[in-house]
């Protein structure tokens, strides 16, 4: 009778837990259509109403975690995330992951790997979880990292640009010449006309080492349109930035350029659909070959939110088809705020996917013969859990500025500086400028400039002077041998060749040009063409050169020259001249395997009749040794 009786009881027991899960089911059914409609503020009280009612419904304390989690409301989340996993681990595989968000929110990474571990503990390893813990295996990988990178911080001691630069609004995206000289970025601010928050550029001038007040670019630039994003040229000629719908654009935001002339910035110009596309493309980085620019997109076909790319400026002033940088440095996360160094050898950029501190860091890949190396996160306390992003470093490679809100600046996001521990400058670069003038009236000449490696004969870097002032400027990273080349229409070209081995970068180099104009009688010295020692054979350093006088008498077919060959006075009379004749004729020989007719060419060896310098000298006697052209008819 006894055990009837318990039989009974554990029988109406048993349905009275099935009916209080099919009232609950009913309704948690209601509370599901008001989180549908997004209405979490009702849902909200249901939840709270049921979890009390119905103490061990699991979905109820689930669905409640989630509201509170995605409104931000991680430790009312908390403990209803964790009431699920503690009686059920695997009723939802993804409330782990929830979990591991908000322990690292806290800095509780041991908790964070620990929740992170159960997911993979609790999600079947099939689709279609294999995505999300692969992502999870990650983020494992990348709390190992974070916790060397906290065990071993860089020297960071950031500080805060001043007044003259910040102000109570937003100031990001950083760019500054080579020399230091401008500083322009991009600062947020209260129309008080409309109410509503505009972006515009702003450029400091540098005084005596100190920052001046930035001042609003003019309207040519800060137009009606959303602009923002920009850089500015190592030169300091060129700025490329990002406006949105344009009436003229390719997609909602496309880049821009615009050239100063003199102290005016000429109309801004849409690089082409080669470079934008329909959808958002902006942040660009020009590297100081004054050809090679970086962007971020988030156009279709790439491998995530956003990705980096690259175009080429062609010498036919067209823009390549961009190209994605490839998997390297872009990843199914975001990548953006990429800046490519004066040295051209490294590329910074910001990510949320390489293992780094949390949210976006800045991160940085070098680049060693035109590939990139695995990206290296800038470190600890540069990266922080917050978003790290737009950072710039000097030519010389000795300080960082960023944008970061800190408690002790001026309002929202404020320009820093920081010196940049050793272990992570890049190549330091220094910068040649001057003047290129006619030498006969000292007008300014705008003559394009390019310099090459005098090793591999690759273009280092090229410019175009100011054609109203002449002013020029160029960056060369520091350790190599280069030929520089000035070259103008109805101009000899100019060249000549310099040593930046042992140069540390911080003594610039000033070289002011003369140009000749192309007369019957003018001359030339072939300043980068270089011989087998005591030999007539041309080394392949002096091909660029070459080449150059190829494109010169190209472009001028009238034009009939002597190549003259010079030597200095070691060594015979005739064994100088037939020295300096043989390296004529290799001259001669290699235009007219070029396509210049022979009729045009004259080659003759001078010995060492006709010095330009004292001979006694050694540096005389190099100057001396020289191949130059004359023209003799027009």
């Amino acid at each position: 009778m006894v055990r009837q009786y318990i039989m009974v009881a554990l029988v109406l027991l048993s349905c009275s837990v099935c009916l209080a899960q099919s009232k609950a089911d009913k309704d948690f059914e209601k509370i599901r259509t008001l989180l549908i409609r997004q209405e979490n503020d009702k849902a909200e009280k249901q939840l709270l109403k049921m979890v009390e009612k119905y103490p061990e419904y699991l979905p109820a304390h689930l669905a409640l975690g989630e509201v509170y989690f995605v409104s931000g409301k991680y430790a009312l989340a908390k403990p209803y995330l964790l009431f699920v996993v503690s009686n059920d681990p695997a009723f939802d595989p993804n409330c782990h992951i929830k979990l591991a968000d908000i322990y690292e929110k806290e800095g509780k990474t041991d908790s964070c790997e620990a929740a992170l571990k159960n997911y993979l503990n609790f999600s079947p390893d099939r689709e279609p979880y294999l995505k999300k813990r692969k992502e999870v295996l990650h983020r494992i990988d990348c709390l190992s990292f974070r916790q060397e990178a906290i065990a071993n911080p860089v020297n960071f001691a950031p500080y805060n640009l001043g007044a003259e630069i910040n102000s109570q609004f937003d100031e990001y995206l950083p760019t500054i010449t080579a020399d230091e000289s401008s500083l322009l970025f991009t600062r947020r601010e209260k129309d008080p006309s409309t109410n509503k928050y505009e972006e515009g550029f702003y450029l400091s001038e540098a005084k005596n080492g100190q920052w001046q007040k930035a001042e609003l670019l003019p309207g040519v630039l800060n137009s009606q349109f959303n602009e923002g994003a920009a850089c500015i040229s190592p030169d300091g000629r060129y700025i490329y930035f990002t406006r949105c719908h344009a009436p003229e654009g390719a997609g909602s935001c496309d880049i821009y350029r615009s050239e100063k002339k003199g102290n005016t910035w000429g109309k801004a110009e849409n690089l082409g659909t080669n470079v934008n596309s329909a959808s958002w493309d902006a942040q660009p980085t020009i590297a100081s070959d004054g050809r090679t620019l970086f962007f971020a997109s988030n156009r279709p076909g790439g491998m995530g939110e956003s990705d980096i790319y690259f175009t080429y400026l062609k010498d036919d002033g067209s823009w390549t088809k961009a190209k994605n940088c490839g998997e390297i440095i872009n990843t199914e996360g975001k990548e953006i705020s990429p800046f490519i160094h004066p040295s051209n050898q490294v590329l910074y950029f910001a990510s949320n996917y390489h293992c780094g501190m949390g949210g976006l860091d800045i991160f940085y890949s070098n680049i060693e013969n035109g590939k990139f190396l695995p990206p290296q996160n800038m470190g600890y306390p540069i990266n922080t859990a917050s978003d790290e992003s737009s950072l710039i470093v000097s030519a010389r490679g000795n300080y960082a500025i960023y944008a970061s809100q800190r408690d002790e600046g001026k309002g929202g996001l404020d320009l820093y500086a920081f010196e940049l521990d050793e272990s992570l400058r890049p190549p330091a670069v220094t910068y040649v400028c001057g003047k290129i003038t006619d030498i006969e009236s000292g007008k300014a000449v705008r003559a394009k400039i390019e310099v090459r490696n005098l090793e591999n004969t690759k273009i280092i870097c090229s410019a175009i002077s100011d054609d109203k002032s002449g002013e020029y400027l160029v960056c060369l990273p520091v350790g190599a041998d280069y030929a520089f080349s000035a070259a103008s229409e109805g101009y000899l070209f100019h060249s000549e060749n310099f040593s930046l081995k042992n140069s540390d970068g911080n003594t610039p180099y000033q070289k002011d040009i003369a140009m000749k104009q192309i007369t019957v009688g003018s001359s030339l010295v072939l300043n980068n063409i270089f011989y087998s020692t005591a030999s007539s054979s041309l080394l392949k350093e002096s091909f660029a050169e070459l080449n150059t006088l190829v494109k010169l008498l190209n472009e001028n077919p009238s034009l009939k020259v002597e190549i003259e060959g010079h030597t200095d006075n070691v060594g015979s009379e005739q064994y100088n001249n037939n020295l300096s004749q043989k390296r004529a004729d290799a001259v001669k020989n290699y235009l007219v395997e070029k396509g210049i007719a022979e009729s045009r060419l004259k080659s003759r060896g001078y010995g060492f009749t006709k010095p330009i310098a004292d001979n006694s000298t050694e540096e005389g006697r190099a100057k001396n040794r020289r191949t130059q052209i004359r023209i003799t008819e027009r």
